[in-house]
Protein backbone atom coordinates (compact mmCIF):
# COMPACT_ATOMS: atom_id res chain seq x y z
CA UNK A 1 0.00 0.00 0.00
CA UNK A 2 1.30 3.46 -0.89
CA UNK A 3 0.45 6.94 0.31
CA UNK A 4 1.08 9.60 -2.34
CA UNK A 5 1.39 13.20 -1.22
CA UNK A 6 0.84 15.57 -4.13
CA UNK A 7 1.63 19.24 -4.67
CA UNK A 8 -0.91 21.92 -5.47
CA UNK A 9 0.00 21.36 -9.14
CA UNK A 10 -0.89 17.65 -8.89
CA UNK A 11 2.61 16.22 -9.16
CA UNK A 12 3.78 13.65 -6.58
CA UNK A 13 5.98 15.18 -3.90
CA UNK A 14 6.41 12.05 -1.82
CA UNK A 15 5.31 8.44 -1.97
CA UNK A 16 5.31 6.71 1.42
CA UNK A 17 5.71 2.96 1.06
CA UNK A 18 6.36 1.88 4.63
CA UNK A 19 6.06 3.11 8.21
CA UNK A 20 7.73 0.95 10.84
CA UNK A 21 9.20 1.18 14.30
CA UNK A 22 12.99 1.49 14.43
CA UNK A 23 14.29 1.63 17.96
CA UNK A 24 12.41 4.36 19.77
CA UNK A 25 11.45 6.19 16.55
CA UNK A 26 9.15 5.66 13.59
CA UNK A 27 10.90 5.13 10.26
CA UNK A 28 9.04 6.44 7.21
CA UNK A 29 10.35 4.95 3.94
CA UNK A 30 9.47 6.27 0.51
CA UNK A 31 10.53 8.33 -2.47
CA UNK A 32 10.85 12.09 -2.69
CA UNK A 33 9.54 13.68 -5.89
CA UNK A 34 9.34 10.26 -7.54
CA UNK A 35 13.08 9.81 -7.84
CA UNK A 36 15.04 9.94 -4.60
CA UNK A 37 14.69 7.13 -2.06
CA UNK A 38 14.31 8.52 1.44
CA UNK A 39 14.13 7.34 5.03
CA UNK A 40 12.79 9.80 7.56
CA UNK A 41 12.48 9.39 11.29
CA UNK A 42 9.86 10.64 13.73
CA UNK A 43 11.22 10.81 17.27
CA UNK A 44 9.05 10.15 20.34
CA UNK A 45 8.99 13.89 21.05
CA UNK A 46 7.89 14.74 17.50
CA UNK A 47 5.31 11.93 17.52
CA UNK A 48 3.15 13.96 19.92
CA UNK A 49 3.33 16.87 17.49
CA UNK A 50 2.03 14.53 14.77
CA UNK A 51 -0.83 13.44 17.03
CA UNK A 52 -1.72 17.06 17.84
CA UNK A 53 -1.70 17.94 14.13
CA UNK A 54 -3.87 14.92 13.32
CA UNK A 55 -6.38 15.91 16.00
CA UNK A 56 -6.76 19.48 14.76
CA UNK A 57 -10.31 20.68 14.05
CA UNK A 58 -9.72 20.76 10.29
CA UNK A 59 -8.57 17.14 10.18
CA UNK A 60 -11.38 15.97 12.46
CA UNK A 61 -13.96 17.71 10.26
CA UNK A 62 -12.39 16.06 7.22
CA UNK A 63 -12.74 12.66 8.91
CA UNK A 64 -16.43 13.33 9.51
CA UNK A 65 -16.95 14.50 5.92
CA UNK A 66 -14.78 11.76 4.36
CA UNK A 67 -17.58 9.31 3.49
CA UNK A 68 -19.40 12.08 1.60
CA UNK A 69 -16.19 13.23 -0.13
CA UNK A 70 -15.46 9.64 -1.17
CA UNK A 71 -18.94 9.03 -2.59
CA UNK A 72 -18.85 12.38 -4.38
CA UNK A 73 -15.48 11.60 -5.97
CA UNK A 74 -16.72 8.15 -7.08
CA UNK A 75 -19.73 9.71 -8.82
CA UNK A 76 -17.52 12.31 -10.52
CA UNK A 77 -15.30 9.53 -11.93
CA UNK A 78 -18.34 7.67 -13.31
CA UNK A 79 -19.57 10.81 -15.10
CA UNK A 80 -16.27 11.30 -16.98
Amino acid sequence: MKLTIISDKGSPMMVVTKVARKGSSLEVTGQMMGAWPAKMYITPKEFWTCIRLALSPGVLLYLIAYPFILVSSLFKKKEK
